[in-house]
């Protein structure tokens, strides 16, 4: 991977935050670790079993702390989910992991809540913002790496959006996609708007994509930036290597960003 890529990808990670959390299909919750909770209405039972007593109902995004993971597991949209020893408020029970939220972020009085969900091979990302105690809205979307984080802003500048949530890919090795997610919620939906990658085949080829929004720095105000590049490595030898850089300006019609942009990665 040449330099220049990985002094990008470095400053790409700092910007994104330094308290995000490394999220996957396969993530635990730890014991002591405060959880909320992702389902509502969701059973807490006395033992980790579908079939065993109900003690109470634990609502969206109530506050939990994990005693234990059971060694009991059962499949739960496409995903075999452990069940997991929690304490509430009101007592000591079981709930199974996928109905607790993997993570959970806030921007002013919104809440973002967090699940996984599997069909065949392919994974989604189920994201709730809370409109009020109760009332949510969800959004799912499929996801192209296993690993990723989360994030919620103001709207960045954008007139007619209340919040940006994205979904940041890690991908750690060299060939594997990053990039990620915008998620737009207006006060009354909350839709996918943007996919954008990043990715590297050692230092033999790189695609990587960006969007600059209005207040971010070299920001256009009412305006969204889109800068992509995509480059290869020639011959070692003589350090020849060749790039493409492309800059378009667009703009939020509040349905969707236009001009479209159409996908440039190589297969």
């Amino acid at each position: 991977m040449n330099k220049q890529l990985l002094i990008f990808l470095f400053i790409f990670k700092l910007g994104f935050g330094q308290d995000f959390k490394y999220l996957s299909e396969n993530y635990e919750f730890k014991n002591g670790e405060i959880a909320y909770m992702f389902g509502n209405d969701v059973k807490l039972r006395d033992l980790p079993s579908i079939k065993s007593d109900v003690l109470s109902l634990l609502k969206i995004n109530e506050k939990i702390t994990i005693i234990e993971r059971s060694n009991s597991k059962m499949e739960f949209d496409g995903i075999e989910s452990s069940w997991y020893k929690i304490k509430t408020k009101d007592g000591i029970g079981y709930v199974l992991g996928s109905l607790i939220s993997l993570d959970r972020v806030t921007y002013g009085n919104l809440t973002y809540l967090i699940s996984l969900k599997k069909d065949g091979s392919k994974l989604f990302l189920k994201t709730r913002v809370l409109k009020s105690e109760f009332e949510f809205k969800e959004n799912v979307s499929q996801l192209f790496t296993g690993e990723f984080s989360i994030k919620a802003t103001g709207n960045k500048g954008l007139e007619n959006i209340k919040s940006i949530f994205e979904i940041k890919y890690f991908a750690e090795s060299c060939g594997v996609d990053g990039g990620g997610i915008y998620l737009f919620y207006d006060g009354n939906e909350l839709i996918k708007v943007i996919d954008y990658t990043q990715v590297a085949d050692a230092d033999l080829y790189w695609f990587i994509e960006e969007y600059i929004f209005p207040n971010d720095k070299g920001g256009i105000k009412g305006k969204i930036v889109y800068k992509s590049e995509i480059g290869e490595t020639k011959e070692y030898e003589t350090d020849w290597t060749e790039s493409k850089a492309t800059r378009r300006v667009l703009k939020w019609n509040g349905k969707e960003i236009l001009p479209k942009i159409a996908a440039q990665k190589e297969e």
